[in-house]
């Protein structure tokens, strides 16, 4: 017996010794087991994510009418530089032939060009107002600008110009005495905010005894609460800080407003009636430039380009001279603009005065056509034609072509192999049985069989229910298997050429009752999904591993409580061999260690 074994560190190795016994008895097994669920967990989460991206992207090709992926529609023009064409699934296969004779334009007004730095005696808060056309009627813009002592020319049109740019829709009321009573009768306000109605209805007058400051207080409250894109605050008169007035401001510059009673006068009492108000903002955009040195010029032009958004009134309004002062009052009289004469007025203005140069003008088909914009998407359902440039008498006619979309039908189909092919070798890897590089984790798996023997036969087979005598497989389109990699287009010549001659065969190939998406579909679908096989399975495995995890916890405590026991026990036999050493060298002189030790 060595004397070292009742030692400290003696002790200590005896204890790791039994410990390590017991892990390698009863805890490597328990781990290795847990850690085998762990694995086939993770397989099933991995092979869950890529069927389940698979049999997703499948929607494309089982959907029917213009959401299938065989609907895809393109439009080709046989020369971009005049016009281009674009087109949507719900366009029909068709050609057209253009001729673009006049492009849309932005109705622009110029200013006379004046000497930049001649001071401009115009001075205060002057106002103007612009009056714009729309496809539902006119719209009006409100600006003010104030402009100082002294200033020139060019500061004054830079001034109006940023006026212009930043100006919003705002209705304000008439000036309140606070504290007076509104003697008119409760009623409802009616709101038109860019096209969208919306009513508020307000408790005031008659036996409410509301005062000025409580009605609009109410309003401010209503109107935020229920009117969508403007902001109501009550403020002060800036003319007279003892009265309050109402202010509405339209959010977005490019939504017009309009206000009236419903019912009650409420609106037309507090001077709110209002209709068709636009920010200047949102319909025209205006720049000051200098044509040559020493020279200032203010042009103001439309955001929209078209006759519907023709710019018909540019004009000082009430005491107002801004526009006067640098001689660009045009009122509603469409001028045309003459740089060599110096005279203000519209570029585009042709001799009848009715904007007439600013619609586009094209040829459709034989048919004289006229249009607000350069992008046109009413003429043909489902296509876009953008016009670029005019051309010529020597310009050949384009002409658009509006068939199926075979990149995208191909880009699709590329995808779809790309999916599966994912899915397949994953499986396929998992489930190998090699003698040389080991069991795949899902060898003997009976879903991973399963769904490989689907995929396969998917993969292999002619269409059931499609004849003999037209297309009816993978592979009579040039889309080829291989047992290891799965899918590939092996003739893309063959694929194109199918899908140019052949779509509805194709079509199905895929999307058939039988079909290769249909099959694959109703075959895969079980699998995945929160209640698929699969994932029930994966389930079971989580559970497992839960299971085990606990079993090993059980039985480390167990082991841990078998170690402190034996640790006590060792050490209870250490103290009393060092009694018994202790003894034995003090009565007989001899030392019980070396006695063992012999």
């Amino acid at each position: 017996m060595s004397g070292t074994i009742l030692t400290t560190s003696g002790i200590n190795s005896l204890v790791s010794a039994y410990q390590a016994e017991q892990n390698s008895l009863f805890i490597t097994p328990l781990q290795n087991l847990q850690t085998k669920y762990q694995n086939l967990s993770s397989a099933y989460s991995t092979a869950i994510g890529k069927l389940n991206t698979l049999v997703t992207g499948l929607s494309g090709f089982t959907a029917s009418g213009s959401s299938s992926v065989f609907a895809a529609i393109a439009a080709q023009s046989s020369n971009t530089n005049f016009v281009s064409a674009t087109a949507d699934n719900t366009a029909s296969t068709s050609n057209y032939s253009i001729r673009v004779e006049q492009l849309a334009q932005n109705d622009i007004a110029e200013s006379q060009s004046l000497t930049s730095s001649t001071a401009n005696s115009t001075t205060g808060t002057q106002t103007f107002q612009i009056v714009t056309g729309s496809p539902t009627g006119d719209l009006t813009s409100n600006v003010s600008v104030t402009l100082g002592t002294g200033e020139t020319n060019q500061t004054v049109m830079q001034k109006i110009a940023a006026a212009i740019n930043s100006n919003q829709a705002v209705v304000t009321s008439s000036s309140l005495s606070p504290s007076s009573l509104y003697a008119g009768a409760t009623g409802t306000l009616s709101f038109n905010v860019g096209g969208t109605v919306t009513s508020v209805s307000v408790n005031a007058g008659g036996s409410n005894s509301e005062t000025y400051d409580q009605l609009l207080n109410e309003l401010v409250t209503n109107i935020n609460a229920n009117v969508s894109g403007v902001t109501a605050q009550k403020i002060t008169d800036p003319n007279n800080s003892a009265n309050e007035m109402l202010q509405i401001t339209v959010n977005d510059p490019t939504k017009s407003i309009s206000i009236s009673d419903t019912s009650g006068t409420i609106a037309a009492d507090l001077g709110i009636t209002t209709s068709n108000l636009i920010g200047a903002s949102g319909v025209v955009s205006a720049s000051s430039f200098s044509p040559s040195t020493g020279l200032s010029q203010l042009s103001i032009s439309s955001k929209n380009t078209g006759l519907d958004y023709i710019i018909k009134n540019i004009s000082d309004t009430g005491t107002g001279t801004a526009l006067s002062s640098i001689n660009f009052n045009l009122g509603t009289t469409r001028t045309s603009y003459n740089q060599s004469t110096n005279t203000a007025g519209y570029v585009y203005a042709d001799t009848t005065l009715t904007g007439n140069l600013l619609n586009a003008k094209l040829n459709f088909n034989g048919v004289e056509i006229q249009r607000d914009s350069n992008k046109i998407s009413d003429l043909a359902t489902g296509v876009t034609f953008n016009l670029n440039s005019v051309m010529q008498t020597t310009d050949p006619t384009a002409t658009v072509t509006v068939n199926s979309d075979v990149t995208s039908i191909t880009n699709q189909i590329n995808t779809f192999i790309t999916n599966f092919n994912a899915a397949y070798t994953y499986l396929k890897t998992s489930a190998a049985v090699s003698t040389t590089s080991g069991w795949g984790v899902l060898a003997g798996d009976t879903n991973t069989s399963s769904i490989l023997n689907v995929m396969t036969q998917t993969a292999i087979s002619p269409v059931s229910g499609l004849s003999q005598n037209v297309l009816n497989s993978l592979s009579a389109i040039g889309i080829t298997f291989d047992p290891t990699n799965g899918l590939s287009v092996s003739n893309s010549s063959l694929l194109t050429q199918s899908l140019r001659n052949n779509l509805s065969q194709v079509k199905d190939i895929f999307a058939s009752t039988n079909g290769v998406a249909n099959t694959l579909y109703n075959s895969l679908n079980p699998y995945v999904g929160p209640t698929g096989l699969l994932t029930t399975t994966q389930s079971s495995y989580d559970n497992n591993v839960q299971s085990y995890s606990d079993r090993i916890s059980t039985q480390q405590t167990q082991i841990n409580t078998q170690a402190d026991n034996l640790r006590t026990q060792y050490e209870k036999l250490q103290a009393q061999l060092i009694s018994l050493t202790d003894t034995a060298q003090m009565y007989f002189g001899v030392n019980i260690t070396d006695y063992f030790n012999s």
